[in-house]
């Protein structure tokens, strides 16, 4: 009996080691599973950890390279970047047309990111349509001078004021006179201290600023004191009328604000209603900007904070059309402009349309649309029988009553060229003249070459030699430009592609002797010489050419486009241009533009050193 109780204790005794045993190889065998799961995802954490770091060194690599391109510093075709024992690798690649592909391969203990990413440089747009476009100043052309074009093209012009002709002076295309503009100085708030964000968040999308007319007459254009942030579309600006002190839902007229003529500094942008609205005289009425919501593309509209407009209110609402107008605390920056001067044609043989208030003593080839007319003029489009007409005996139709034509903006604005001018100071200064003498790094000798640009010369630029000036990028001289030698070159570097590039002058120019210009190489490329001087319009003033423009040629210019935002230009004997864009325009005896197409789309470029966006971004590992 004794005996049976300890075998019985002795197995109770062997099952516990046994169940022990059996414990522990478990728990042994859980603690190790538990362990590979953690040492497993441990070591995918750190894989993830160093993968991204392998992103961020490219990322880093390819920021690095990109701020070296768009700031016009050294950099090579292959560049690599060492932090903390790791490296990345950035490879820079020319694909043509301007544009650069960047790829950067970041390695962190062999895990491998790639990045890749596309710069293009940015230009402006400017759209050249006519032979000659004309502000308010107009166009005078005197015996034997035209406006014509190469090849199948025509000459058409453009003007904001009369166009004046002598005997022989011949348009091959259409001539375009549009009304007069009398700026209302009732309707208007001139004060710019506080900035209105116009579009970034809601529910400050649409604003609006009412106005009263001082009397009954076509509303032409109005202007906007404005800015962009980003590159925000073009938006339609709307002309609307009072509904109990707010904007109404209907639109009486609208225009356009144009993106491409509004810079990233404020300034003066107009919006033209191609149907001028007739306003009646101390009626309320709303100029309404219709924008669209977007964090990083923007408008910025200034305003006076002091309330300083007696004549109006501004308001802003999500949606102008939809949703409640709130108060602002201040007037919006604006100026109205009505059409009420009289466009004249006189004196001038036009091969197609003619368009104008008022034509006098002109040969129309094609139709006539006018308002008042003189007999001769009018025999003329019934029964015509100048040679110069391209088809001499097919009359044209006459359209009496015809509504004035809108003005029209011109391709630039003040603040895409204060962007220039931006673009040229941040490749650097140069202080005191260039050229024939001046800073030692800016002289060129006979039949040398400078290449320059970006740059800002703080002093004049003379050419009286055998000089080539090779534009790299946007050169912009704070005095005059004075071409006097023969043989002299100015072009656009063979980078430019099919972009064209500037020479911005503050001054007056003065050209001669035989300068060539010419655009890169590639046929749509053009270069832009444009003088922002005002006020010398051919009636005297201090500062201006010996014929009272601002820019006076005496020889032929093809390849250039010239373009003076606030004075005239004055075309001497013979001189043959491509384009010519001005306040006023003087074309002296058998003086000529030939208008090429591919000014029409022409666009200018910062240059292969600096206005660099990014195209595209993406990762490809």
């Amino acid at each position: 009996m004794k005996s049976q109780k300890r075998n019985i204790e002795r197995n109770r005794g062997q099952v516990v080691i046994l169940a022990v045993i059996l414990f522990s190889l478990g728990s042994f065998i859980f603690v190790s599973g538990v362990m590979s799961q953690v040492l497993s995802d441990t070591k995918a954490t750190n894989n993830s950890i160093r993968s991204k770091q392998s992103y961020y060194l490219a990322e880093s690599g390819i920021e690095d390279v990109i701020y070296r391109i768009v700031t016009n510093k050294s950099t090579s075709a292959s560049e690599t970047l060492s932090l903390g024992g790791s490296t990345t690798t950035i490879d820079t690649i020319d694909v043509g047309g301007g544009r650069k592909e960047i790829t950067a391969e970041g390695d962190v203990t062999n895990l491998i990111r790639r990045i890749t990413t596309e710069l293009i440089t940015s230009t402006t747009g400017a759209s050249f349509f006519y032979g000659a476009q004309v502000g308010e100043g107009g166009l005078e052309m005197d015996n034997s001078s035209r406006i014509e074009g190469a090849g199948d093209t025509v000459g058409n012009v453009y003007s904001n004021g009369p166009i004046v002709g002598a005997t022989g002076a011949t348009i091959t295309g259409d001539a375009v006179v549009a009304t007069g503009l009398e700026e209302d100085e009732q309707a208007r708030s001139t004060v710019y201290n506080q900035p209105q964000i116009v579009g970034q968040t809601n529910p400050n999308i649409d604003y609006a600023q009412s106005f009263s007319p001082i009397k009954t007459g076509p509303l032409a254009k109005i202007s906007m004191y404005i800015e962009k942030v980003g590159s925000p579309g073009s938006r339609q600006v709307k002309i609307v009328a009072d509904n109990a002190g707010s904007p109404d839902t209907s639109t009486i007229s609208e225009g356009t604000l144009i993106n491409s003529l509004v810079g990233t500094d404020p300034a003066w942008i107009d919006v033209i209603f191609s149907n001028p609205p007739i306003l009646t005289g101390g009626t309320t009425y709303w100029i309404v900007l219709d924008a669209i919501k977007n964090s990083s593309k923007y408008w910025i509209w200034w305003s006076d904070s002091n309330n300083g407009f007696g004549n109006g209110v501004a308001k802003y609402s999500q949606d102008w059309d939809d949703d409640p107008w709130t108060l602002i605390i201040g007037d919006l920056t604006f100026k109205t402009y009505t059409g009420e001067g009289v466009s004249s044609i006189a004196g001038v043989t036009v091969d197609g349309d003619a368009r104008a208030n008022s034509i006098t003593n002109s040969s129309v080839c094609g139709d006539a649309y006018y308002q008042t007319i003189d007999a001769t003029s009018l025999d003329f489009v019934n029964s015509p029988t100048n040679p110069t007409c391209s088809d001499p005996l097919t009359p044209g139709t006459a359209f009496p009553g015809s509504t004035d034509s809108p003005p029209l903006n011109m391709p630039l604005s003040s603040a895409i060229i204060t962007d220039w001018k931006s673009e040229a100071l941040a490749g650097g200064t140069i202080v005191g003249d260039c050229g024939d003498a001046g800073d030692p790094s800016c002289v060129i000798d006979d039949d040398e070459t400078l290449s320059i640009g970006p740059k800002k010369i703080d002093g004049n630029l003379v050419l009286s030699k055998r000089q080539t000036l090779n534009l790299t990028g946007v050169v912009h001289v704070t005095g005059n430009f004075d071409i006097n030698g023969n043989n002299t070159i100015i072009k656009c570097d063979a980078s430019f592609g099919s972009s064209g590039c500037i020479l911005v002058i503050d001054g007056w120019i003065h050209i001669q002797n035989n300068a060539t210009f010419s655009g890169s190489g590639d046929p749509d490329s053009y270069i832009m010489i444009l003088t922002t001087l005002q006020g010398c319009t051919g009636s005297g003033g201090s500062g201006c050419t010996h014929h009272d423009g601002a820019m006076d040629l005496h020889n032929n210019a093809g390849g250039a486009i010239f373009y003076a935002t606030d004075s005239m230009i004055n075309l001497h004997n013979g001189v043959n241009v491509t384009s010519a864009v001005a306040y006023k325009l003087r074309l002296d005896n058998t003086a000529v533009i030939t208008y090429e197409s591919g000014t029409n789309s022409a666009s200018f470029s910062s240059g292969p050193s600096g206005g660099w966006s990014i195209d595209k971004w993406e990762e490809v590992e």
